[in-house]
């Protein structure tokens, strides 16, 4: 299973990535994602549309306290944002590969396993 970054899912919904990338896939998303991707007051409504079907059709991965403590120890390592920590937190504890374009956000993260699908 992968699971799938913020700006994975906007990227898919925008047109900028093909959802052939996620065809045959098992994805999830970390509750924290829907906040993200949807928080956006501008969204265009086909856009939103499809956001909303690809949170349909994926796996929500939800906030345990594992993920919290996970999520609070990566943030006591080294400075990063809540969601983004939430984010790899929830990969981790559910031994997810992290799909994102924000590699830089994530590199430090040592056991984390993180695929860009806008280089492949």
């Amino acid at each position: 299973m992968v699971i799938l970054d913020s700006n994975i899912l906007i990227y898919l919904a925008n047109g900028t990535l093909g959802r052939q990338s996620i065809a045959r896939r098992d994805i999830a998303h970390a509750s924290i994602t829907r906040i993200e991707a949807l928080g956006y007051s501008r969204i265009p409504a086909n856009e939103l549309l499809l956001l909303m079907a690809l949170f349909d059709e994926s796996y929500n991965l939800p906030l345990t306290d594992a993920v919290i403590e996970r999520a609070t120890k990566l943030r006591q390592r080294k400075k990063m944002s809540l969601g983004d920590a939430i984010i790899a937190a929830t990969a981790l504890e559910n031994d997810c590969d992290l799909w994102t374009a924000n590699e830089d956000d994530f590199g430090h993260i040592e056991s984390l396993r993180i695929y860009n699908p806008l280089k492949a």
